[in-house]
């Protein structure tokens, strides 16, 4: 038997101003033929199918299009639960239909642990989506822990394999997630998952391992220009009761360069970077400069695209003597209206500081925010 684990698809996900749903298509259609190809039983996939509750209809076609496929092309059964940024009541909406084409989704917790049990051949699989504090301490008391390892906690009769959307153990996040915790658990010790044979994890972007049987998939796609590392998804196979786990790479589909430089050595910098992929690459130019230049920015976006690339995103540093750690460390010492004040004078140089009227709406959004965090 052989399943594969995926997660945080973030379907609909816009970076700046650019649509991923080309990069998603391409995944999908990969992810198709790799059911086929590597001979899958069962695909799981770990939360955050979506990257809003609400997802463009475009996301949804693209979602069930692949479903669909999956139940005519595939024997392969699927087993989603819901992450933090998807509704859970809109993957389970049509959870009815859904079961008839070998698809079983998890939406949100129940108050019955053996709702998230379910055996798959020889194994026991536990299901957990994304969920918070009030579902899970339903009057309000007691220890959030102590509650969730009633639901991980079964006799052990088979092998056991946990998915679950979810901070776990010590995790190194890619930068693009939003991690919150409003489960009332920070981070579930690796301690309390040492019982299962694998624990397929979600939430965290960057591939990796955490501990000899538990694994963040990663999101199939850079998120962030910052996601540097190669993606992947994960295969386990079941072999004489044990379950064995390998990595799995997922071709680039679309290349995203960040290019660090400065005003003498942008146009060498540029003309080094080249195409591996059929998609228009995008382009991040953070740029030192000494002073405000006319024209640059228009000088950057012809260089690329006579590469065929596009500039997406334009940083340029302007140099005031100040040493970088420095003014690093000093963020950390900041308000946040300070904060707020800094990145407008870098934003525009030119400006004589933040307009008062969009001081003031800040800091409404700031007391907005307080009020809303201390509110039960």
């Amino acid at each position: 038997m052989r399943i594969l684990h995926t997660s945080d698809w973030h379907l609909g996900k816009r970076l700046f101003k650019l649509d991923r749903g080309p990069e998603h298509e391409l995944f999908l259609e990969w992810l198709l033929k790799t059911l086929i190809d590597q001979r899958i039983d069962l695909l799981l996939i770990a939360g955050d199918v979506f990257d809003t509750p609400t997802p463009p209809h475009q996301s949804l076609e693209h979602f069930y299009n692949f479903l669909h496929r999956v139940s005519i092309e595939t024997k392969v059964e699927v087993y989603i639960i819901a992450g933090n940024h998807d509704s859970g009541l809109l993957l389970e909406a049509p959870a009815k239909i859904l079961a008839t084409h070998r698809v079983k989704v998890w939406g949100k917790l129940s108050q019955s642990v053996e709702d998230h049990w379910i055996t798959f051949k020889d194994i026991d699989i536990c299901a957990i989506p994304f969920f918070r504090s009030y579902e899970l301490l339903t009057d309000g008391e007691g220890d959030a822990l102590t509650a969730i390892r009633k639901y991980i906690s079964r006799e052990k009769v088979r092998p056991q394999l946990l998915m679950l959307h979810h901070l776990a153990g010590i995790h190194e996040a890619a930068g693009s997630e939003q991690v919150i915790t409003l489960s009332g658990v920070d981070s579930i010790p690796t301690e309390d998952l040492k019982t299962f044979d694998y624990v397929a994890l979600g939430h965290i972007h960057k591939p990796q391992k955490i501990s000899a049987q538990s694994y963040y998939s990663g999101s199939p796609i850079p998120l962030r220009f910052s996601e540097s590392t190669k993606k992947s998804v994960m295969i386990i196979e079941e072999i004489d009761g044990k379950l064995l786990s390998e990595t799995h790479p997922i071709p680039i589909f679309r290349d995203f360069f960040s290019v660090k430089t400065d005003e003498k050595n942008y146009l060498e910098d540029l003309n080094k970077l080249t195409i591996s992929t059929n998609l228009t690459p995008m382009v991040e130019v953070q740029i030192e400069l000494t002073q405000p230049k006319a024209g640059l920015i228009d000088d950057l976006k012809t260089i690329l695209e006579k590469k065929k690339m596009e500039l997406l995103s334009y940083l340029p540093i302007y140099q005031t003597g100040e040493k970088k750690e420095n003014r690093s460390d000093k963020l950390f010492k900041m308000s946040p209206i300070e904060i707020f004040e800094e990145f407008y004078s870098t934003k525009f140089p030119e400006s004589n500081g933040v307009p008062e009227d969009l001081k003031e709406d800040f800091s409404k959004l700031l007391e907005k925010v307080k009020n809303a965090h201390s509110s039960p």
